[in-house]
């Protein structure tokens, strides 16, 4: 039997206030590479949560055998990841590298616990029709390590492997919002996975140029509940908001881009999505608040030709717009 197994050719499956809270700054994730390779790397590093909503959700359709091979696969997580197990190739630059049965394969790994996974970064992006490249989004990466960590779980064929990969990837392109700041075109892009249950929160994050930043953390930070409201019908001015506490669970949606300019090279961007958090005031109260909006404000400027996002001009705030508010004093337009 050969040790090294492969995976098969790139071809995936449907895959593509009062006092509010404030908080700026974001996770950096990983520092090399362009975006197809790091949205490899946060799928490493996230595969557990994203494994366990697949086995916890029936409607990622798994029978007894995958729902085996998946928690054993989940189970090896930790020894796999006790190394540097993701390595980066290019079978253009080192030709043979990644044929297997005179094929050029997308990846390559052993068959025990802990061996590297190869990745073939020339084919982690497809040209559009734009004549750009777009790289492969995080659910085709979680679809490549599924596969590859399959061979690491004893003899499995490759098309089970392929359909194991694709149950869980398509699970999270139900959940995946991606908005790109121009259609067609991933150099600047959001991205928010809800996994939906009652005490979760989103994954909230941010791709400029070739740089990934995970602002999760600031959003959990962000959104608050409010037991009591004092309403005051003048814009800007805040309603006055007591008794605030940390959501028990939030989802962000509808998320689109709002306030765009760029002068001397700068791009000042706005993001703006619906809050809908999940808000306990007593152990036998849980009330879903859907008042509140959130916005992300940020800047980047273009270096080499490609935007570079400034990690300190992130900054995300929770606020709401009622219909109570029917006089609108003079603002700042870039507020």
């Amino acid at each position: 039997m050969k040790r090294i197994c492969h995976l098969f050719a790139v071809v995936f499956v449907g895959l593509a206030a009062g006092r509010t809270a404030f908080a700026r700054g974001g996770d950096l994730v990983n520092n090399g590479g362009g975006i197809a390779e790091k949205n490899i790397v946060y799928a490493y590093e996230k595969l557990d949560k994203y494994l366990q909503l697949c086995l916890k959700a029936e409607s990622c359709k798994l029978n007894e055998n995958q729902k085996t091979l998946l928690n054993l696969i989940l189970l090896n997580l930790p020894r796999e990841k006790q190394s540097a197990q993701l390595l980066f190739s290019s079978e253009r630059k080192a030709p043979g590298t990644f044929i297997i049965d005179r094929l050029v394969r997308v990846a390559k790994t052993g068959l025990s616990v802990g061996s590297p996974i190869y990745i073939n970064s020339d084919l982690l992006y497809s040209k559009n029709e734009s004549g750009g490249y777009d790289p492969i989004t995080l659910p085709e990466a979680v679809a490549i390590l599924v596969h590859e960590l399959g061979h690491h779980a004893g003899n499995h064929s490759h098309e089970d492997l392929d359909l194991l990969g694709v149950r869980v990837s398509m699970l999270l392109q139900q959940k995946f919002i991606l908005t790109p700041l121009i259609p067609w075109n991933s150099e600047v892009s959001a991205s928010v996975l809800n996994f939906g249950g009652p005490s979760s929160y989103p994954e909230i994050l941010l791709n400029v140029g070739d740089d990934i930043f995970d602002v999760s953390k600031l959003y959990e930070q962000s959104v608050r509940c409010y037991a009591l409201t004092i309403p005051i019908p003048v814009l800007p001015i805040r309603d006055v908001q007591l008794n605030d506490k940390k959501p028990a669970g939030s989802l962000l949606h509808n998320v689109h881009w709002d306030r765009l300019s760029e002068k001397n090279g700068v791009l000042r961007a706005r993001i703006i999505g619906n809050v809908s958090n999940n808000c306990v005031f007593k152990s036998d109260i849980w009330l879903r608040n859907n008042d509140y909006k959130l916005k992300i404000d940020f800047k980047a400027a273009k270096v080499n030709g490609k935007y570079r996002i400034d990690k300190e001009s992130i900054e995300m705030e929770q606020y709401r717009e009622p219909w109570y508010k029917i006089i609108r004093l003079p603002l700042n337009p870039l507020d």
